[in-house]
């Protein structure tokens, strides 16, 4: 397994054409196995997750209700936020798109420190489930032909008042962050069984007694899952994990330098 060492990502990568060209870039810091360091100041501390009742959805004074499931209208017309406000999931944001354009569509999401994620999406409404962390976002649709040139983006607030989302940022003390993955043959099938377990195995070298090792970001995700390690008080490793048939593959693994 290669390892790249870097500054701080201060958002997840973009599924479709954002996270395709993080990928590319880790790719090939897997496949040369090259290293760079650089520091940073410290990031700052996750807060602490804050809980209210499950049944009820977020609603703050002057603000509107936070919808269970954001609806999002793209069409030659532009793009239309219906529902400002929506509330996550433990498996992640649920959003549907109306897709009124005459072929296939692109949709993006965007991060206000940078990043984002998104896919594309069939003609008419099609329902989907993001895993981007609570806060103000940016979603729009790329007209076809989807080429990433032509997006108009509504403003979304996911809001998180049951504290279902783990925050996935590390909290490096030097600034310092060392990334890596493997490489699989095609074919190979996911590992199953408890994902906290299959991390402590795997990183037995590196996490110590006393570490809290558990599932973060939105635990009940169906195709993405993340396993954070907290050492005294702070977030010091992530791993992800992608859905491959009943089971699961290491996609990557982020750690502070210190690890």
């Amino acid at each position: 397994m290669n390892e790249t060492v870097r500054e701080p990502r201060r958002a997840r990568g973009e599924k479709f054409r954002v996270r395709s060209a993080v990928a590319a870039l880790c790719l090939c810091a897997i496949l040369t196995g090259g290293c760079a360091a650089t520091s940073t100041d410290e990031p700052e501390r996750s807060q602490g997750n804050q809980t209210t009742s499950a049944d009820q959805p977020s609603q703050s004074s002057g603000q509107e209700k936070a919808a269970k499931t954001a609806r999002v209208v793209c069409g030659p017309g532009g793009t239309r936020v219906l529902t400002p406000r929506v509330e996550a999931r433990p498996d992640g944001v649920h959003f549907v798109l109306d897709n009124r354009f005459d072929a296939e569509a692109g949709y993006s999401v965007e991060y206000p420190e940078g990043g984002g994620e998104g896919y594309s999406v069939p003609r008419g409404e099609s329902e989907h489930v993001g895993d981007f962390p609570p806060g103000k976002v940016r979603i729009g649709c790329d007209k076809p032909p989807v080429d990433g040139t032509d997006i108009e983006h509504g403003a979304l607030e996911v809001v998180d008042p049951n504290g279902v989302y783990k925050p996935v940022e590390l909290e490096c003390k030097s600034g310092m962050i060392v990334s890596g993955g493997p490489a699989y043959a095609p074919g190979v099938k996911g590992k199953r069984g408890d994902l906290v377990e299959i991390t402590r195995r795997s990183f037995s070298d590196q996490i110590r007694d006393g570490d809290e090792v558990e599932l973060a970001g939105y635990t009940e995700s169906r195709d993405q899952r993340t396993v954070r390690v907290v050492r005294g008080g702070r977030v010091v490793a992530t791993v992800e994990y992608t859905g491959r048939g009943k089971g699961w593959l290491q996609d990557h693994y982020e750690a502070c330098a210190s690890f």
